[in-house]
């Protein structure tokens, strides 16, 4: 679970950071690392764990949000 997490962390965050110079997307949910953290992997987490992946894709939000601080 903590691969699948750390996984999905790295995936939002660049996909984030792609997302970022396309001017006409607005900045949540598609510009913000925790925002797209937690929506990437609302879908799969629930689909593997039922209701409580919606907690483990919150972890996800905050740590890609914390990769983003430790990059920046």
């Amino acid at each position: 679970m903590i691969l699948e997490i750390l996984g999905f962390a790295a995936l939002a965050h660049l996909g984030a950071d792609f997302l970022e110079q396309f001017d006409w997307l607005p900045s949540k949910p598609f510009k913000c690392n925790l925002c797209s953290g937690f929506w990437y992997s609302i879908g799969p987490f629930i689909a593997l764990y039922g209701w409580s992946g919606i907690l483990v894709a919150a972890i996800t939000g905050v740590v890609s949000e914390a990769i983003y601080k430790i990059l920046q």
